[in-house]
């Protein structure tokens, strides 16, 4: 499994928060509701940034030397995925509040547009915990490369000429 790559992140992020700005405008001006956004939702959204780091400590200990405690290969292969998907979750939910925080500044000066968008900017900053907790625990699981016992240390991508 390749890193994720910040380009592919904010690219992610980019589009969601266009598409979203672009739709949210369109559906206003067709006579739709905003959505609703609860407070639960940023509850959430940091409750998963959290239970991604959680998931990856053990992982991570266990590749920094402490081998007190067995982790199978699937659980931290796993636990990689997870903070892939994290990273990416989180990106493209920065982008989908992230063109909420764009649309609702438009019409600052109503009060209940302004509160939409301060909730909106509160779980865009969620969207990037999620993101950045995912990345981080993608980073936890990368295992060194292996080396031989008389191998000399040195850049992982160092090629021998002979």
């Amino acid at each position: 499994m390749r890193p994720t790559q910040w380009s592919r992140l904010v690219a992610v992020a980019a589009v969601a928060g266009a598409l979203t700005w672009a739709g949210l405008r369109t559906w206003v001006v067709g006579g739709g509701y905003e959505p609703q956004l609860p407070w639960t939702m940023i509850a959430a959204l940091l409750l998963i940034a959290v239970v991604v780091v959680g998931a990856g400590w053990p992982v991570r200990q266990w590749v920094r030397g402490d081998r007190a405690r067995r982790i199978d290969a699937l659980r931290a292969a796993r636990t990689a995925v997870l903070g892939k998907a994290s990273a990416y979750a989180g990106a493209l939910l920065l982008g989908w509040f992230g063109g909420q925080v764009a649309h609702y500044a438009a019409h600052v000066g109503i009060d209940a547009r302004r509160e939409r968008m301060w909730l909106a900017l509160a779980a865009a900053v969620a969207s990037l915990l999620v993101a950045a907790a995912g990345l981080l625990v993608e980073r936890w699981c990368r295992v060194p490369p292996e080396r031989g016992p008389h191998e000399e240390p040195g850049p992982p991508d160092r090629v021998e000429q002979g």
